[in-house]
């Protein structure tokens, strides 16, 4: 593999993790300020929530070129509220369980997603475009080979893992 392979590897991993860990806090921090408790949201045992690092690589995918912050916020905001709402019927359809609901929330969506929701995605795009993906993009220069290497391997065996076995869980669960 070519250096600049493992070094898009690196960044794709990175950006993975990064991003799904944004999205576990997110919804931590959501939990708590409505509920007053701590809730370990997502389907895995890592604080990872894999749904955000998708949308956030969707985005990447669509939106390839610099493009100005409130185009991101508007479009990231629509885009990001049909995958949620996409999503949440997927999940249902293959593990028999509602993971969440917006019911309690103003501007609802279907009780799938909401306005308000759909706001602080695209605020999240923003700072994924702006901050996080840059971030990435300089980390992968400037560590060397071996690092991105090892860190690529064992977070994505990681995830993996975790993934294989929650969604062993899941479907036993069903």
């Amino acid at each position: 593999m070519t250096d600049k392979r493992i070094r898009n590897v690196f960044r794709y991993v990175f950006e993975f993790v990064a991003a799904g860990f944004a999205g576990w806090i997110y919804e931590v921090i959501t939990v708590w300020v409505m509920w007053h408790y701590f809730d370990n949201r997502g389907m895995l045992h890592l604080p990872i929530i894999p749904i955000y690092a998708v949308g956030a690589f969707i985005l990447l995918a669509v939106l390839r070129k610099k493009r100005h912050p409130l185009f991101i916020f508007l479009f990231s905001a629509a885009i990001t509220t049909v995958f949620e709402l996409g999503a949440s019927y997927l999940l249902e359809f293959i593990f028999h369980q509602q993971f969440w609901t917006y019911e309690t929330w103003p501007f609802s969506i279907l009780d799938r997603s909401s306005l308000i929701s759909s706001g602080i995605f695209g605020i999240l795009a923003v700072a994924y475009f702006y901050g996080l993906h840059p971030i990435s993009g300089r980390l992968s220069e400037k560590l060397p080979k071996g690092v991105c290497i090892g860190f690529s391997v064992l977070a994505s065996a990681a995830i993996l893992t975790d993934l294989a076995v929650s969604v062993t869980e899941l479907l036993k669960a069903r």
